[in-house]
């Protein structure tokens, strides 16, 4: 049975390594509500969906999950103190496996490079390699499979901001063209 270093049997992943997450995200959650309460709205419509709308929805959506995860971290297990009261193991515990940031480290690194990238190259490119990067990072070994859904969800998604929001994706400054 495995054992996190502050968690509980089996839970995987250190507590402190839960409860830095849940902070990290809600402060970014908070961050992207600050920005986007600037984003231009529509002039005269006061239902109007507007660029604001989605990330102020999304960000409340990650503040939610983040006090989730760390109320749940806070918590103690209900079943685990009584089990722990009552026998001691007969097996001495092994030591928890070492949390690895290193997959962490470089999803937040290509996430900040992807989001430099997006004003140079644009969104679809970047997008399509972004995507093909995190899923190999996240385990997905089919070089055939990576990027048919990168590239399914990238038009997906651009075809829904184009038409549906109405919300044009940059195009990238590389490729604009100057007049002589």
């Amino acid at each position: 049975m495995s054992h996190s270093s502050g968690g509980t049997p089996g839970s995987g992943t250190p507590r402190s390594a839960d409860l830095f997450a849940g902070a990290v995200v809600a402060a970014v959650a908070v961050a992207a509500i600050v920005v986007s309460g600037g984003f231009p709205t529509m002039a005269g419509l006061d239902t109007d969906v507007g660029p604001a709308r989605f990330p102020i929805i999304y960000a409340g959506a990650l503040l939610v999950l983040s006090a989730i995860l760390v109320i749940g971290r806070l918590m103690p297990k209900r079943g685990a103190q009584a089990q722990s009261a009552q026998a001691a193991p007969a097996e001495p515990q092994a030591p928890a496996e070492a949390f690895r940031f290193h997959r962490v480290a470089i999803g937040v690194v290509a996430t900040a490079v992807y989001i430099y990238m997006l004003s140079l190259i644009g969104y679809l490119p970047t997008t399509v390699v972004f995507l093909i990067g995190m899923m190999r990072l996240m385990g997905m070994r089919s070089w055939v499979r990576a990027p048919i859904i990168a590239v399914a969800v990238t038009a997906f998604l651009y075809l829904v901001f184009l038409y549906a929001l109405q919300i044009p994706l940059p195009d990238g400054s590389l490729f604009e063209t100057g007049e002589f």
